[in-house]
């Protein structure tokens, strides 16, 4: 999962604690005059403890490049929790919950992984001999006074060990002790900066003044980032075939249910084959919650998941009350008072018997076997009477003789005589005078010269 708020944010709270740092460094001034050989124990010290901190916290540190200088680090420090832990939110004394737009953000909450504490360190020359690193502390959930709290008590863990090294053990202490120093060992609380909290503020302390807001909202999606990470590495068995794979090789749905790639593809393609898309959700036991189209189509493919939204809609239509199906081509018309237009023949018909419009008519209701019967009938008019129609009006469209009402004999008369299409047709006379000309062998007369 990407981080919302970017990198960008992250590498200038960095910039920011090591110019803090170098300034320090300068206000403090000179550093004590050390003996050469102090100076190389010094640096090798410094060395060493680089090393094992390398090795320790892995990419957790971030070494900047500054040659010819003092070393320069950043660790991100995570607190432990690991049955999790609580977070209760406050807003501003005086602000209403219903006034507040935000308020949705501000329940109760518990999280597995807390966003991390960001130490920065400084090594002077003199370090570990004579003066301890330079430091600076940045955390998103906490305010400024409780933030100096802490770098307070890393000057006390210095000064209980002078001269030897201590950046592993202000690591350790941050990992195990915060939340017990600050006192939520129970459960974390956050408040809005305002006058009864103002304190004396360290300077070593970095990081912008967040709203309750911003903060859940960052606590909320660091939480949601490294857990999805954790799912991804671990090992876990499907729900449906009870098998063991990574997690990259899992579908994880919005209800938090997960099941392996191969199991959703099945289920998945089952249900579209069968034409039970409304089935289409969680496998889980009595969940029913609505698997994400962008993830059907993962699974589907273009070709299923095209299938797939045709049957979903057709389920949409079947299941609205006013919806029916024009009788002759099947589209879809709105019904008013038991009668539909289709709009795309325009044949007006009755929604309760599926027959043309009946206006003043009651609806003649049949049996199953009525029906067949009537539609047999019909079927032997409708062939006799194309067979006896002429080629040119067998050719018109369906449209046309969908539009066609009941007295359309007569409309059609104006155009088709006896004997067909008056366009193409001989006038009947002559062509009865024609046939009368006939010699008995029905052969044409000779032209007489």
């Amino acid at each position: 999962m990407e981080n919302p708020h970017g990198e960008d944010d992250h590498s200038s709270l960095s910039l920011e604690a090591v110019r803090m740092l170098h300034e320090m460094a300068l206000r403090e001034g000179d550093e004590p005059d050390l003996p050469d050989e102090q100076l190389r124990s010094n640096d090798q010290l410094q060395q060493d403890e680089m090393l094992a901190l390398e090795a320790i916290y892995g990419d957790k540190i971030h070494i900047f490049d500054e040659k010819a200088g003092p070393r320069s680090f950043q660790i991100q420090v995570h607190c432990e929790i690991p049955d999790g832990i609580s977070v209760c939110p406050e807003p501003s004394q005086g602000v209403n919950d219903d006034d507040d737009p935000n308020s949705k953000f501000l329940d109760n909450f518990s999280v597995e992984h807390l966003a991390p504490l960001s130490l920065t360190c400084l090594m002077p020359p003199s370090y570990p001999s004579h003066h301890p690193p330079y430091f600076t502390l940045g955390v998103q959930w906490l305010d400024n006074v409780k933030v100096s709290a802490l770098c307070h008590m890393l000057d006390s863990i210095w000064a209980q060990q002078p001269g030897q090294e201590v950046i592993y053990e202000w690591v350790q202490w941050l990992q195990s002790s915060t939340l017990s120093h600050l006192g939520f060992e129970d459960g974390i609380v956050i408040r809005q900066p305002d006058d009864s909290m103002k304190g004396p503020v360290d300077e070593r302390v970095v990081g912008e003044i967040l709203s309750v807001q911003d903060v859940v909202q960052r606590l909320i999606s660091y939480n949601e980032e490294q857990c999805h990470e954790s799912f991804l590495r671990g090992l876990h068995a499907c729900m449906i075939c009870f098998t063991e794979y990574t997690g990259v090789d899992f579908v994880k749905l919005p209800c938090q249910h997960y099941f392996c790639q191969r199991c959703m593809e099945t289920y998945s393609r089952m249900h579209v084959n069968e034409g039970t898309v409304q089935q289409l959700v969680c496998p889980g036991d009595k969940c029913g919650c609505i698997i994400p189209p962008n993830l059907l189509k993962r699974l589907l493919g273009v070709a299923d998941f095209e299938r797939c939204e045709r049957l979903m809609l057709q389920k949409a239509l079947d299941s609205m009350v006013d919806l029916v199906y024009c009788p002759r081509c099947g589209t879809a018309c709105l019904e008013d008072e038991k009668k539909a237009q289709c709009s795309n023949r325009l044949f007006y018909f009755c929604t309760h018997v599926t027959d043309p419009c009946h206006i003043g008519r009651e609806c003649i209701i049949l049996t199953p076997e009525e029906k067949l019967l009537t539609l047999q009938e019909r079927e032997k008019v409708h062939r006799l009477n194309w067979k006896q129609q002429p080629p040119c009006l067998r050719g018109m469209s369906d449209s046309l003789l969908c539009s066609v009402s009941e007295g359309g004999a007569e409309e059609l008369g104006a155009l088709y005589g006896p004997r067909g299409c008056k366009q193409h047709t001989l006038d009947p006379e002559v062509a009865e005078a024609g046939t009368d000309n006939k010699d008995d062998s029905g052969s044409e007369p000779s032209e007489m010269i």
